[in-house]
């Protein structure tokens, strides 16, 4: 079921960043976005990083859950010791490769967002021109 999950996320998110190069390069953006891009780019390869190898977080006051957005592994207070409970080899390191390009993707939605109202602005443009010719 987890590889399932790994599939979906890697399949989406890797989806969402070709289309949003692609988008950008069809549109010919000016060197700013491109700058944009490569600093979210970093950012989100180093948040990723942090999210998938170093983020724990509590569930309840006896359970904790390591890695973000798919566990990789789970913790479980038993007499006063954590113990933990990791997924296999193959798991842990497809989710974690997993959630290094899904927070990548994630931290790339401002520019998705400045290249959507950017095409938006461009359809207005062109069909207010379209009709002042039309006259």
């Amino acid at each position: 079921m987890g590889i399932l999950l790994v599939i979906i996320f890697l399949t989406l998110s890797s989806w969402s960043l070709i289309a949003l190069f692609r988008r950008l390069r069809r549109q010919h953006v000016s060197a700013g976005c491109w700058v944009a891009f490569a600093v979210l780019l970093i950012c989100g390869v180093a948040l990723g990083i942090w999210c998938g190898f170093f983020f724990e977080y509590p569930v309840g006051t006896e359970f904790r859950i390591w890695s973000f957005p798919i566990p990789i592994g789970f913790f479980h207070l038993e007499d006063g010791r954590w113990v933990d409970f990791p997924a296999s080899k193959f798991q842990m390191w497809s989710a974690a490769f997993t959630d290094i390009i899904t927070i990548i993707a994630l931290a790339m939605l401002p520019l998705w967002l400045v290249s959507w109202r950017h095409q938006k602005y461009e359809r207005r443009v062109a069909s207010y021109e379209g009709s002042s010719v039309k006259r």
